[in-house]
């Protein structure tokens, strides 16, 4: 159940300048990159900061996940203070992108939360230390590459629950 108190984020189109505050965005079929493999292919700037703490060990995994309508009710945000966390779609169509900064005591600030909608085309490289909510595919189910620097403990992945009353209602 939607509360009627809780705040309505409208998601928007992903984009570098509007994500930059938060991470970054890799996008394939632009006309950016440089030519590789004899002209045969292009090469797109991705992460190239990939932020870690030491004593953490790269991780690259898969995520399945479900298709989610809009609109729906966010139930929880999470960071990670050790390391960035990158997501690229593997086969995807849309997936959305929720976001919020940290007040002075690491807590999301959810007045500040903002909603994209990304594109199978476009990856995103969350900065470390950044409030974002689990991933949600629209549309159709998803498979994504999943890559951070963990070191194998609770201080990999810090959670923030949402009241229902407080929370966050994501639409289109």
């Amino acid at each position: 159940m939607i509360h009627p108190a809780a705040r309505t984020l409208r998601a928007q189109p992903l984009t570098a300048v509007a994500f930059a505050p938060f991470g970054g965005v890799i996008e394939a079929g632009t006309s950016s990159g440089r030519p590789v493999n004899q002209g045969r292919g292009r090469r797109i700037a991705g992460a190239h900061d990939l932020a870690h703490q030491d004593g953490t060990v790269p991780v690259i995994d898969l995520y399945q996940i479900a298709p989610s309508r809009l609109p729906f009710a966010l139930d929880c945000l999470e960071r990670h203070p050790l390391s960035c966390q990158i997501f690229t779609p593997m086969t995807c169509a849309r997936y959305l992108v929720v976001v919020a900064p940290s007040d002075a005591q690491g807590r999301p600030v959810l007045s500040g939360a903002a909603a994209f909608v990304a594109s199978h085309a476009q990856a995103v490289c969350y900065n470390r230390g950044v409030w974002h909510a689990p991933m949600f595919a629209l549309d159709a189910p998803a498979l994504m590459t999943m890559t951070m620097w963990e070191a194998g403990g609770s201080a990999d992945c810090e959670e923030f629950f949402l009241s229902s009353d407080a929370g966050l209602i994501v639409a289109a």
